[in-house]
């Protein structure tokens, strides 16, 4: 492994197992997890309310308009004045995300980090996914539903919502090859068999 910072960034489909996937990995290598403890610890450098920051965290709000793709980039030569809070947020988790990038090795959920750490030389970007028939009942276990419709339909708003941030703040396409370095169906191999598979990657990447 290298002596530089490692991070390993993974975006992830609702119900795929991404964060139990982030966990395994950060607890073989010793390293610490950022998923939503991100927000406290920005609100802890900011002295700003945590509670306030997390529900705008990895959403697009108080815009007139849907957000478009690459919008942000677009929009943020001409609109410095017009931020809105989800905007503000982005910036300085963008800003905090880049700073801890130089000071440690992490593992990172979300927060659009595949992109922001895309020309970062010691980083992995990972995808998961996974069929429906395994997302299905660790999204009714997660989020105590009942009925696999409803399991289905909080999927397509947790995803929608990811894809939205996602694709306005980067410029890329959430879920596309492009976006990151390497993919992976979880429902195909299993939670610890894809660990174990990303593992042996890291260890050629970070080699």
């Amino acid at each position: 492994m290298s002596a530089k910072p490692m991070i390993i960034s993974i975006g992830r489909e609702c119900g795929s197992g991404g964060h139990e996937i982030g966990e395994k990995l950060a607890k073989h290598y010793g390293i610490t997890l950022y998923d939503r403890n991100l927000i406290e610890k920005l609100a802890e450098e900011t002295n700003q309310d945590p509670e306030k920051l997390s529900k705008l965290e990895e959403k697009v709000t108080g815009h007139i308009l849907p957000p478009q793709k690459n919008g942000f980039a677009s929009e943020a030569g001409t609109m410095m004045s017009k931020y809105t809070a989800s905007d503000r947020l982005y910036l300085a988790e963008k800003a905090l995300i880049q700073k801890l990038a130089q000071e440690e090795s992490f593992v990172i959920i979300g927060r659009a980090a595949n992109a922001i750490l895309a020309d970062h030389p010691n980083v992995l970007r990972l995808y998961v996914y996974a069929q429906e028939a395994f997302k299905l009942p660790r999204v009714k276990e997660f989020y105590h539903l009942d009925t696999d419709q409803e399991a289905r339909k909080k999927m397509e708003q947790v995803d929608k919502a990811r894809r939205a941030y996602f694709n306005y703040y980067s410029g890329a396409v959430w879920g596309s090859s492009d976006a990151h370095d390497f993919m992976i169906d979880s429902s195909v191999f299993g939670i610890d068999a894809t660990v174990e598979i990303i593992l042996d990657i890291a260890s050629r990447k970070f080699q």
